[in-house]
């Protein structure tokens, strides 16, 4: 009896996965062939496959079929991919009401830290933006270049010592200490000193909220798949003592700010006006009528925002640095260009690098365009339909809750808009060019409401990092870097197997 009672729930779980798995075939939108039970993804836990790449190579099957769009599974959860630059576009931009939710899971009860500007939905995420849109203002940014400098420094000499005893450098564990002592300083108050320290305990607690075990894996696989499960059985994002940790760390900063009227030209100290007055602005008419708008943050929704100013600040900058300088030490003539176009620029300072000196490094910024076009930070990224959406000039439809996967990847290295994509060519971001290239094709911060709020911030921290290393170093691609470049499995974020390594040399 109980056999046969199992042999009735498998049949049923399989029948229920055949009616799910046939959705969009019965839309008429084109699909793969999703296997039971995980659908188009194979097998989540053993991730065999860099996310990222399956989804270019999706994108690349519905490029080679003139589709503008298909259908993908995650188990039984449907999923819509669009191809066509311009619908892409409309769901980012001109429809944006349509999805103005990124879909990623939080749970303000079980796991307060995921509570952030990048995952709050609706009116509350409204709300929010417009509380911490001040923040970034260029006033504001300019205000913590100093902290930035002074931790690029830090990070240079650090090179430079260690550039004596060996020439070859893995550079992306430096540039994570890099990122790790700017957001700690800038978004915690605290002097992490994890460049000289790499055991400090916020660097250690930082690789604990990106590193995955099996048992992390298998909560994910629940939160993305069932998470209304996953709210009920209080499943979080982060594990336990990360959130402890950031959520401590945060308390004590305001705490002892508040009570010793101590004041730092940092995002900390903005997040302390937040929670005193619900505004950044003195003397701001707010609307009280306007949900929680006027309202101050809680201790917990400060926290929440520090630490996803240090979850996308770290990723953002430790990575398109890397992938930055790791391509200029395979071209000397463009390494030899930004170091010229840094050194006239500093005569303009007294050969000082300074916030304005910054901003005027134009052949840095293609180098960084470039680099976020072949390196995207993100190289896929989420929406959900928040209304129901009729895709233009079709009758397919795409229901309220339904994920929306926007393939960054596979659109930046389309040869159709990027000839050659796989080289590495900083003019296609000239003055001259980088108005030809197609809306809706390069988005590695995204697009519309929902882009990346701190993206100034990071290419504040990039560039800086950048112009200190070209200033001190001449550099070339170590032996140690296994090429062609492959990705690590784990994660959405394009990290290379084996790290990229650099041979430093001291310039005279």
């Amino acid at each position: 009896m109980v056999v046969f009672i199992l042999l009735l729930l498998v049949i049923a779980v399989f029948l229920y996965f055949k009616h799910a798995h046939g959705y969009w075939k019965r839309l008429g939108v084109p699909q793969l062939q999703p296997s039971f039970p995980f659908g188009d993804m194979k097998n989540p836990i053993l991730r065999k496959q860099n996310m990222g790449d399956k989804i270019k190579e999706v994108y690349d099957h519905a490029r080679s079929k003139n589709y503008d769009y298909i259908g993908l599974y995650f188990f039984s959860r449907k999923a819509f991919l669009p191809v066509n630059p311009e619908l892409i576009k409309n769901i980012l931009v001109k429809d944006f009401h349509h999805f103005s939710d990124r879909g990623i899971h939080y749970d303000e009860v079980n796991d307060p830290l995921s509570a952030h500007l990048f995952s709050i939905a609706g009116t509350k995420w409204k709300n929010l933006r417009a509380k911490l849109t001040p923040a970034y203002s260029p006033v504001k940014l300019n205000g913590m270049f100093n902290i930035v400098r002074c931790c690029a420094e830090e990070m240079v000499q650090l090179v430079s010592e260690e550039s004596e005893k060996k020439a070859d450098i893995e550079i992306k564990e430096i540039l994570a200490r890099y990122s790790t002592d700017v957001i700690g300083c800038c978004a915690f108050g605290l002097d992490c000193n994890t460049m000289r320290d790499p055991q400090a305990e916020f660097r250690l607690m930082g690789k604990r909220a990106f590193t995955q075990t099996v048992g992390d894996l298998l909560k994910m696989v629940v939160i993305r798949s069932f998470p209304s499960l996953a709210r009920l059985l209080g499943f979080g994002v982060f594990p336990d003592n990360v959130t402890s940790f950031f959520r401590g760390v945060v308390k004590e900063t305001i705490e002892y700010r508040e009570k010793n009227n101590v004041e730092r030209k940092d995002f900390m100290q903005l997040l302390v006006a937040l929670k005193r007055n619900g505004s950044l602005e003195a003397g701001s008419n707010l609307n009280e009528n306007e949900s929680d708008l006027g309202k101050a943050l809680t201790m917990d929704e400060a926290a929440a925002q520090a630490f996803i100013f240090f979850l996308a600040g770290f990723e953002t900058t430790s990575t398109t640095t890397s992938y930055s300088l790791f391509e200029m030490a395979k071209n000397s003539a463009i390494q030899k260009r930004v170091r010229d176009e840094i050194l006239t620029t500093l005569k303009k300072y007294d050969g000082k690098l300074t916030y304005d000196g910054l901003m005027e490094l134009k052949y840095l910024d293609q180098v960084i365009g470039e680099t976020l076009r072949k390196y995207p930070p993100a190289p896929v990224f989420l929406r959900v339909c928040t209304e129901r959406y009729t895709v233009p000039g079709t009758k397919t439809t795409i229901e309220k809750g339904q994920t929306v996967l926007i393939p960054c990847l596979g659109l930046q290295r389309d040869p159709e808009y990027f000839p050659d994509p796989e080289t590495f060519d900083p003019e296609r971001f000239s003055d001259d060019n980088k108005g030809r290239i197609v809306d809706g094709t390069y988005i590695p911060f995204g697009a519309g409401p929902r882009n990346c709020f701190f993206m100034r911030f990071a290419m504040i921290q990039a560039k800086t990092a950048l112009a200190l290393y070209l200033l001190k170093f001449d550099f070339s691609l170590s032996g140690r870097t296994q090429l062609p470049l492959k990705m690590e499995t784990k994660g959405i974020i394009l990290a290379p197997v084996g790290g990229l390594w650099i041979h430093f040399k001291q310039r005279a």
